[in-house]
């Protein structure tokens, strides 16, 4: 292995680490979504449940996709 082949390994884990960071920050936001709606009663609670489970799916789906690709 050369050092060109050792710096480009580093840097796919780097991003994976930070895809992952990406998913954990999508379901804590799932989590402090839930306990919102759960607080706040406004009327749009199940459009703001949906966009926060989509955010996360979406999180989950780029890491699924970076995994593979990198």
């Amino acid at each position: 292995m050369d050092l060109n082949s050792t710096l480009w390994v580093v840097v796919k884990i780097f991003y994976l680490i930070a895809f992952l960071l990406y998913v954990a920050f999508g379901a804590i936001t799932v989590k402090q979504t839930y306990l919102m709606t759960q607080t706040l009663e406004i009327g749009l609670e199940g459009l703001i449940r949906t966009f926060a489970w989509a955010h996360a799916i979406f999180a989950i789906a780029v890491f699924v996709i970076a995994l593979i690709s990198l």
